[in-house]
């Protein structure tokens, strides 16, 4: 039977979530219009005490919006699929506008949403009747930014008069921003007076975060501000659409250290899952607390995070801490530091204000050369070992995460060999980098960088060259044969791997299963334990060879093409560093490959472990095992249960959003993203990097953030990229040369620009935000400095 109750009134009844909303709303004590809701109606059938209740309200003008089951829920909103009306008045019109609305339960774009989102194809609908404000000022509110996914920015728009001109788009809002202190961030004014002051921001904010307490997480709220400047509430409902606090889990740090992107970013591009947080950033975190124990005074490891930062999902190095570490050395200083993690010095990292004795810094450096020398012997040792390592994948999950957790030390360890591998590797390469260009740089500092690029560039065997070379002869046996080559390139990328895989492929076939065998742990972001390796899905490496075989086809192909060193011609120190300088160069690559199959190993066993809790009927599917740090995963496999597996979710969408998420490479203290509307400071057209592969060159630029992206490239273009991993190996055959934001002398790309004698400059910071895919620009690797020649049309990057 139809009936009405008072929006004070309802209690455990379903009333559906617009009413149960306001409900909640006057619980709190805040202001909310006089309303009831309908109940158990249909249009025609329609309680016979609405008109009673209506005079109650004042018999004036109205609001009649649905409260559908099911509408304004946690898991969806429905928001805009259901009939509302404003500024009704009278009995007729009440009666029309109440059965309308619970028509619309039936209508086209509801029943679509619905069946879109696996809701119920019946549900109740309630109808809320409220007294209609006369607003002055109305909007919208957000605790959490709806576009960013940040919980930290609380979302404000607002229009003159009813809001119903916001949500049509009749008219522009003025736009507010608060941080978690109820300070204006942003304010974006449409006309010449704010619409809100100060104060009304504050008293909004405040009675706003009441409402999400009270709810349990972000709300999305509207509202209204009448004549008289008094606040009411008309909606309060869940924020559907965000995942979780896109800073949880940020690591506790000192508001004076000095952090970067830089180093780390190329080993780990974009956000990370907990799970590869609470493993790689734990084993890089345990790597480098190692290597300040053998030299540097550290006591011992400890769980702390004192090298290893996380904000926003996004992974840091804490240069202090290494600074810190300098205090007992006397051969490391705040701006090597700066030079081997970021390319260049960083005048926010400071000496440390008290050093130990100068002979204690003498045995700290001794210390140092001794950990950095020992590298070989305690490689062999490691290797001999590690050729033993295998995870068993078990029947039952308890057996496998117990499996995972005894051979987690096996990551623990790769990360403390190849830390001390690159210790040596950046011993000899600055060593050899300080006899080229000296300890004072002069206006030349750019040639001399480059001539040691040069120099360095001459180590043979370097296992990322080498598997650009073979990645080569398999694409140059697949285009030997001009139409082969072409149905190759036009394939679909399932296809083209059918044929690789299949015997009529012959040498180009053969090639490619015994680089997979060689190679397939590797692949983009392969220290991330959530992203396939090349040999677990080959689709992404297919469609780097379909593109690398464009320069082939057109005759634009680029064979690697290092000079000969000419020994005669070095100083004595040189001929007899360099050689020892290219041998560990060749080691670093080699225990980089080393820890990445260590990754690779433990990357199968987790995903192995989701498809075990899937088929257990502990998770709804597989992918969420990455989700849950290392330590939240064992005592979930142990204790499973829904509220888990809720936050799993939360966060997997909170992933999604902290990718589009863009910061600094050097903060002090907490880092902040970038707000979507920063601009850089610009140059006038030309901008100075770090030269690593000497070169001048000019060409149109592609601007690609992702291997993705990149298969848009052309033969002879310029790629300018933010950083480059291993997974864009095989476009090095296709470009005519290399730009980077980030990166030092012995990043990735440094390292294969040098094998193929393509002029390549990193460090640049804004190139990526500054050049635009067909931009005509100029690099000069022998100076450092990009430059714009002619802008192109193109609006969008990449």
């Amino acid at each position: 039977m139809p009936r009405i109750i008072g929006i004070r009134e309802i209690r455990d009844e379903p009333v559906g979530g617009k009413a149960a909303g306001l409900a909640r709303l006057a619980g709190l004590g805040l202001k909310v219009p006089e309303a009831f809701v309908v109940v158990g109606a249909s249009p025609g059938c329609l309680p016979a005490d609405l008109f009673a209740h209506y005079r109650g309200l004042g018999a004036g003008r109205v609001a009649v919006r649905s409260s559908a089951l099911g509408e304004d829920g946690e898991e969806s909103s429905f928001a805009g699929q259901y009939a509302t009306f404003l500024n009704v008045e009278g009995e007729e019109a009440l009666s029309t506008a109440v059965s309308e609305c619970l028509a619309s339960i039936e209508g086209a774009a509801a029943v679509a949403y619905g069946r879109e989102r696996n809701e119920a194809e019946e549900s109740a609908m309630c109808v809320v009747v409220q007294a209609m404000v006369e607003p002055s000022v109305a909007g919208v509110l957000f605790t959490a930014d709806p576009v960013s996914g940040r919980h930290d920015r609380l979302v404000i728009d607002a229009v003159a008069g009813l809001g119903e001109k916001l949500v049509s788009g009749e008219s522009t809002p003025d736009h507010y921003e608060l941080g978690l202190k109820n300070e204006v961030i942003r304010r974006e004014i449409v006309s010449e007076k704010a619409l809100l002051g100060d104060g009304q921001l504050s008293e909004l904010a405040q009675e706003a975060r009441r409402v999400a307490l009270e709810f349990g997480g972000p709300v999305d709220m509207e509202f209204a501000m009448d004549g008289g400047g008094e606040l009411n509430w008309l909606q309060a409902r869940p924020i559907t659409t965000l995942g979780g606090d896109l800073n949880e889990g940020f690591t506790p740090i000192e508001t004076t250290d000095v952090i970067t992107r830089c180093n780390v970013g190329e080993m780990m591009p974009g956000p990370v899952c907990p799970l590869t947080f609470s493993t790689q950033g734990r084993a890089i975190e345990n790597g480098m607390q190692h290597m300040h124990v053998s030299y540097a005074g550290r006591p011992a490891i400890t769980d702390e995070w004192t090298q290893i930062n996380l904000f926003y999902g996004h992974m840091f190095i804490n240069l202090s801490g290494g600074v810190k570490a300098a205090r007992q050395v006397s051969i490391t200083s705040a701006e090597s530091i700066g030079q081997a993690m970021c390319g260049r010095e960083i005048p926010e990292l400071q000496e440390p204000s008290e050093k130990h004795s100068l002979l204690r810094r003498w045995w700290g450096s001794l210390q140092f050369v001794r950990y950095c020398l020992k590298a070989s012997r305690v490689i062999r040792e490691f290797e001999a070992r590690f050729q033993h390592f295998e995870i068993s994948h078990r029947d039952a999950s308890l057996a496998m995460v117990e499996e995972m957790e005894t051979h987690f030390r096996w990551l623990l360890e790769a990360d403390e060999v190849h830390l001390r591998s690159s210790a040596y590797s950046g011993l000899m390469e600055g060593v050899v980098q300080g006899i080229v260009v000296g300890r004072a740089p002069g206006p030349n500092a750019g040639a001399q960088q480059a001539e040691a690029a040069r120099l360095l560039a001459g180590a043979t065997g370097v296992e990322s060259a080498v598997m650009v070379e073979e990645l080569d002869a398999i694409t140059a046996a697949i285009a030997g044969d001009s139409r082969r080559g072409q149905s190759f390139r036009e394939a679909d990328p399932d296809e083209a791997l059918a044929w690789l895989r299949a015997e009529p492929s012959g040498e180009a076939g053969q090639a490619f299963r015994a680089f997979l065998a060689r190679h397939g742990h590797r692949g983009y972001r392969e220290l991330c334990v959530r992203e396939k390796a090349w040999g677990d899905d080959p689709i992404p490496l297919i469609r780097t060879m379909q593109t690398s075989i464009v320069a082939r086809l057109s005759g634009s192909y680029r064979a690697k093409q290092v000079d000969e060193l000419d020994w005669s011609e070095l100083k004595g120190a040189l001929r007899f560093l360099l050689p020892r300088a290219h041998f560990s160069i060749r080691q670093r690559e080699h225990t980089k490959s080393m820890l990445v199959a260590a990754t690779h190993r433990l990357k199968c066993g987790y995903r192995h472990l989701g498809i075990l809790l899937e088929r257990e009927g502990k998770l709804p599917d597989a992918d969420l095992v990455f989700f849950l740090s290392r330590e939240e995963l064992s005592d979930f496999v142990r204790r499973p249960s829904p509220a888990s597996v809720s936050l799993m979710r939360q966060r997997r969408r909170a992933l999604e959003f902290q990718e589009k998420l863009e910061f600094e490479d050097i903060y002090v203290g907490f880092a902040e993203p970038l707000e979507t509307n920063s601009e850089p400071i610009l140059g006038q057209g030309e901008y100075l990097g770090r030269p690593v592969s000497r070169g001048v060159v000019e060409g149109r630029a592609r601007v690609a953030l992702t291997p993705e992206e990149a298969t848009q490239l052309e033969p002879g273009e310029i790629l300018v990229s933010h950083i480059t991993d291993i997974g864009w190996t095989p476009y090095f055959s296709l470009i005519a040369g290399l730009a980077t934001d980030v990166g030092s002398a012995v990043s990735h790309g440094a390292v294969i620009a040098r094998e193929y004698g393509l002029p390549a400059i990193v460090n640049l910071r804004v190139a990526t935000k500054v050049v635009r895919t067909g931009d005509w620009i100029r690099l000069d690797a022998d100076r450092g400095v990009l430059e714009i020649l002619e802008s192109s049309s193109t609006e969008a990057q990449g």
